[in-house]
């Protein structure tokens, strides 16, 4: 996305969390493109790159939008085997950070009449993975719905990306599977009896046939980004993808009963495709 707009000509402020990061972006971006240090579980990290970005910009000028797409899967195991702190892992990267990056740069948006622009997910719409990943997506579905509302009669508009499940570095199958098992050793031995000893590999199943259907044209997001912060009247919501569009935002609107028992049957059939993937050597 940073690389895209800088290519627009976009002045554009990035943040980064690693050096990583920052290397990749002054490499392949132009030298107008300034790259910063933000975390956003830190305030006082959101304070120090509010106030290098107001210093950059020109008297003249304005910062036409901000981008909150820090995000985390957090912990993917059932709901029993999750903590409090597991939920506040996830919340503090996913809805709290951009909650306060939000707060911070508002009066800057407000001065341009600009755009706030918020990645969540449709699982913030129709829930089927962990608790804590989804907990912080309804946050921010929340958020951004009454936020858009009292900043609409500044002229600031609201913007969320509700993309399904894209291919990223964040499906590592060989990862998660050691995850869940770490996941389910650490849990009671009550937990662990009611959950039975083929959790482990059912999970882990379920994951790998998702990690099938992952849409691998990630550039559809980041149209959907560029679209938000360019068009003259964006969307409310961006959703991408053809299981956003077509599976997950359809079975939402269904009655609870029949979208628990599809779900489910999914679930299996996952499992299923799942079991069937041999390991990589």
């Amino acid at each position: 996305m940073y690389c895209q707009l800088d290519k627009l000509g976009f002045p554009v402020f990035a943040g980064c969390l690693t050096k990583t990061g920052h290397d990749y972006l002054r490499s392949t971006c132009s030298i107008r493109l300034v790259t910063l240090t933000v975390d956003v579980t830190d305030n006082a990290s959101i304070q120090s790159a509010y106030k290098t970005i107001h210093t950059h910009i020109p008297k003249d000028g304005v910062l036409w939008a901000v981008v909150n797409n820090a995000g985390v899967t957090g912990k993917l195991s059932v709901s029993e085997m999750c903590t409090r702190k597991d939920y506040s892992q996830a919340c503090e990267v996913n809805l709290f950070g951009p909650i306060e990056v939000s707060r911070v740069f508002m009066p800057l948006l407000r001065k341009s009449k600009g755009r706030l622009v918020n990645m969540v997910s449709v699982m913030g719409r129709c829930p089927t993975v962990s608790g804590p990943y989804s907990v912080s997506k309804f946050g921010m579905e929340a958020f951004s719905d009454v936020l858009r509302r009292e900043v609409a009669p500044f002229g600031v508009k609201v913007v969320v990306i509700e993309p399904g499940f894209f291919k990223t570095t964040l499906f590592n199958t060989e990862f998660v599977a050691r995850e869940f098992q770490n996941w389910y050793d650490q849990s009671s031995d009550e937990v662990r009896e009611a959950y039975g000893k083929d959790y482990v590999s059912n999970s882990t199943n379920v994951f790998k046939g998702i990690c099938t259907t992952l849409n691998e044209d990630t550039d559809k997001v980041i149209d959907a980004y560029i679209q938000a912060i360019t068009a003259k009247y964006p969307k409310a919501r961006y959703l991408v993808g053809f299981d956003a569009k077509f599976i997950y935002v359809p079975l939402y609107h269904l009655p609870e009963w029949l979208m628990d028992l599809i779900i489910e049957k999914r679930s299996k059939h996952l499992a299923n495709i799942g079991s069937k993937i041999k390991p990589s050597k």
